[in-house]
């Protein structure tokens, strides 16, 4: 079997060596068209796979900062400031403020976080003092006529030491009418190693260049803020996308090269090589072949069998490899990786393969894994109030709604607590703010301790909260809410360091097989919390047949 396959080899390297090597001493003639039409189709690919990378890069980017526009304190942050006078400040500013700090700290890759209003004034941002300017934001579509994202021209940004992108996204109401937008700012020099060559076959070089000539990103070296390409070099790139040039660079070098341009952005993409360079090596590669050819002719008879013998055998083993990589089994090594021919070589690059296989598993695995934790922090962030870590009031609205559906199935009550902290506006005001949150923050953290982990917490508005109490009677409601008006009535403030009185008025409601939506029970415990107030504060009250 080994030698029918040795015969068919020689003899079809024979009659393919021959013709090959007559053809490819006869294209030699046509050396500098050749080297120009390789050179375009290389750096055409450089280019286009920049290109790709950039565009791929900013529509992900989209993408994953999306979310972030439906967040409900900067819908409603914004939503206050239209409804004040311009020259106000509303409160939620400084929330919104905190809030992008925060997701700032937590999700890095920004450089900063910028809310604008429909009159592209700045109302917050993650950065003490926003680099975005008057002349920048008029760069920004007019947010009557579009509610798309929008990319900013880059600059080289003297605050961040580099050359940054902004990308604005359009943040809509909850009626789906404009309220501001969301200016994301990011590093452009992230990109720089996915810009180059991602098989390593060129050494051309990829810039990325402004309407200016400005040099803002270059696949190796360092940006020099000074460089700057001439006119007419820019001007004949700019209007010749595509072809091949010759001009001189940024460092002054004569080199070949072409631009491509980018519809998402006001730059270029310039894929360049120097002029010595490409000429050089295709002589050494005219000699090498010429010397290469020629040994081929005095050796080929000799070795030919010897070839067929030792070719098969190992491409016998490689198809093996691949059909166990095939099957999904990594762990598969060549051992002709010992050998010093192509087919070692090919035995080692194999291996190489493998291996980068198995990184590329892993680093999958890694990201999905750190993809799943940021949208379960982001899914948090919209589920839950962010000074006591309680549910928030929408989602409140929907726990309701789904124990409504349950108990009517079931036929089992639920119960709900409306609890109120008796005169919090006095406390907050006496003692300050920041101590009014810690004293929340407390009640909070015993709603927690004091209910079962099928029960639910939200922080209802303000001081109010609410407790739902899953299957459960509204005398058996009472037990709890006695339970949690005791256990709340000493907090120590560590703002003003002394212990405070604090008492609850708690209202209860049990549901009814009538109730339909959360309103219906919400205004019954609402009901119940007035009259406990009313009765004089620090206890429980039902009301209606709920016992």
């Amino acid at each position: 079997m080994k030698s029918i396959k040795s015969k068919i080899f020689v003899f079809a390297l024979l009659a393919t060596l021959i013709p090959s090597l007559t053809l490819g001493l006869l294209s030699f003639r046509q050396n500098d068209s050749s080297i120009r039409e390789n050179l375009t189709r290389e750096l055409r690919t450089l280019a286009n796979h920049a290109s790709s990378e950039l565009i791929s890069w900013i529509n992900r980017n989209i993408h994953e900062a999306a979310p972030l526009t439906t967040s409900r304190i900067m819908i409603e942050a914004l939503s206050n400031a239209a409804n004040q006078q311009r020259d106000e400040k509303p409160q939620s500013h400084d929330m919104l403020n905190s809030y992008l700090r925060l997701v700032h700290a937590r999700l890095d890759k920004f450089l900063e976080l910028t809310v604008i209003d429909t009159q592209q004034e700045i109302i917050a941002s993650s950065s003490d003092q926003s680099f975005l300017n008057k002349s920048l934001l008029d760069n920004l579509v007019s947010l009557d006529t579009s509610q798309q994202s929008f990319i900013l021209p880059p600059v080289i940004n003297e605050q961040f030491e580099t050359v940054t992108v902004s990308i604005a996204l359009p943040i809509l109401s909850y009626e789906n009418y404009i309220l501001g937008q969301l200016v994301l700012t990011y590093d452009l020099q992230s990109i720089r190693s996915k810009m180059e060559d991602p098989i390593k076959s060129s050494r051309g070089e990829i810039l990325m260049v402004n309407s200016r000539g400005e040099l803002l990103l270059a696949s190796h070296g360092t940006i020099d803020p000074t460089a700057r390409l001439s006119s007419d070099a820019y001007q004949a790139l700019a209007n010749n996308p595509g072809e091949l040039l010759q001009f001189q660079d940024f460092s002054h070098h004569q080199v070949i090269g072409l631009a491509q341009k980018i519809n998402v952005l006001p730059v270029i993409i310039i894929a360049e090589r120097k002029y010595e360079e490409v000429y050089a090596e295709r002589i050494e590669q005219r000699n090498f072949f010429v010397i290469l050819v020629c040994a081929s002719i005095f050796i080929v008879a000799a070795i030919a069998i010897y070839l067929g013998r030792s070719i098969v055998t190992p491409l016998q083993s490689l198809i093996d490899a691949t059909n166990q990589i095939v099957k999904g089994n990594l762990d598969i090594p060549l051992t002709s990786v010992l050998r010093k021919d192509e087919l070692g070589r090919l035995a080692q690059m194999f291996n190489h393969m493998t291996e980068k296989l198995r990184q590329n598993r892993a680093e999958i695995l890694t990201a999905n894994e750190e993809l799943r934790m940021k949208n379960q922090l982001l899914e948090e962030l919209c589920v839950t109030d962010s000074l006591t870590g309680l549910y928030n009031r929408s989602k409140l609205n929907q726990i309701i709604t789904d124990e409504l559906s349950r108990s009517h199935r079931n036929k089992r009550p639920f119960a709900i607590l409306m609890i109120d902290v008796d005169y919090f506006k006095e406390l907050n005001d006496s003692l300050g703010h920041i101590a009014g949150d810690e004293i929340l923050a407390t009640v909070s953290r015993t709603l927690i301790q004091s209910i079962r982990s099928i029960d639910f917490a939200a922080r209802y508005g303000g001081d109010e909260f609410i407790v739902v109490l899953t299957e459960t009677t509204a005398k058996e409601a009472t037990i709890t809410a006695e339970r949690i008006r005791t256990q709340v009535s000493e907090i120590f403030c560590s703002v003003v360091n002394k212990s405070i009185h604090v008492t609850l008025s708690i209202g209860i409601a049990q549901s009814e097989l009538k109730d339909t939506l959360p309103t219906d029970l919400i205004t019954r415990a609402d009901n119940a919390l007035y009259e406990a107030k009313k009765a004089g504060r620090n206890q429980a009250r039902v009301v209606g047949s709920d016992i």
